[in-house]
């Protein structure tokens, strides 16, 4: 199970550097023009079913209620706690899981994953100029358990295909050790302007590259701080906290291997995503649907 930890673990961490929608802050700080109120869901035509609801208290987001359903078997909350106005700790108390942020001036500098008080991994994160141009996990094997995390250290960064991605390399990686011990993967962000252009993935020999196109709308999670659930089992929109655009395409290449998501939105009249649709190219009859209330 630790490859599934991991994995739910790796992505989140991304978000760390923190937005607004539509100017820079310090991280850690995430001030939206508009709010995410709720998100509904369908699968393939499906019923429409609730899948998040956000609290907020002015413009802090207190808490994210997960719904049951979509590969959750129960509800749970994720609650965000700050120091000086800045995100400090997110919590999961059903679960006794927690993530730390720690800073140094303007910049993230690690964030740190809980379980039962004992440390499951520590993220570092390097920089080039404003941009976070590396991420460095260590992974530690003495605590390995049955237990999945739900907690990111920076989420709803990256799609669900994307983890999907980087999971299958992890667990490359993991199964070619054999032995239970730390290890350590790395995340290299290649940017274009204000988004993400490409994502490299390595870990001892292992290496995926992922290629993102987008739109020229606002992205609503640009500078979200939280966490996310298992990324095994569940769809995830193709919304980036990195980035200030929505995605429309995502590139996956493996070495024999190579796979397009496709993202589509609707609009509303202030360029915000009210309906998205996420498919596979060449197979849109299969597709999920979130919607946004704001």
């Amino acid at each position: 199970m630790k490859t599934t930890k991991t994995m739910a673990i790796t992505i989140g961490l991304l978000l760390a550097l923190s937005f607004t929608a539509c100017q820079k802050e310090k991280a850690g700080v995430y001030s939206p023009k508009k709010k995410i109120q709720q998100i509904y869901y369908t699968w393939n035509g499906s019923e429409k079913k609730p899948y998040q609801h956000w609290v907020w208290d002015g413009d802090r987001l207190n808490s994210i209620t997960h719904y049951a359903g979509f590969g959750k078997r129960y509800d749970w909350e994720e609650v965000f706690t700050y120091e000086n106005n800045r995100l400090k700790r997110v919590d999961d108390y059903s679960d006794s899981e927690y993530i730390t942020y720690d800073y140094d001036g303007d910049h993230l500098r690690t964030a740190t994953v809980f379980y039962y008080n004992s440390i499951e991994c520590t993220w570092t994160v390097g920089y080039e100029g404003n941009h976070i141009t590396r991420l460095t996990g260590t992974f530690y094997d003495k605590n390995k358990c049955d237990h999945e995390l739900r907690l990111n250290p920076l989420s709803h960064l990256f799609s669900h295909d994307l983890c999907t991605r980087i999971a299958q390399c992890q667990r490359q990686t993991v199964s070619h050790r054999h032995n239970n011990y730390n290890y350590t993967l790395s995340l290299q962000l290649i940017w274009d302007g204000d988004n993400i252009s490409k994502i490299v993935y390595s870990a001892d020999d292992d290496r995926i590259t992922l290629q993102m196109q987008y739109d020229d709308k606002c992205c609503p999670w640009y500078g979200f701080m939280g966490s996310l659930e298992e990324y095994l089992s569940n769809f995830q929109t193709g919304h980036t906290s990195f980035t200030k655009h929505n995605v429309t395409s995502m590139v996956y290449m493996e070495e024999y291997d190579t796979d397009t998501m496709c993202y589509a939105y609707q609009y509303d009249s202030d360029n915000y995503p009210i309906l998205q649709t996420m498919y596979l190219s060449g197979d849109v009859d299969e597709k999920i649907v979130f919607y946004y209330e704001y």
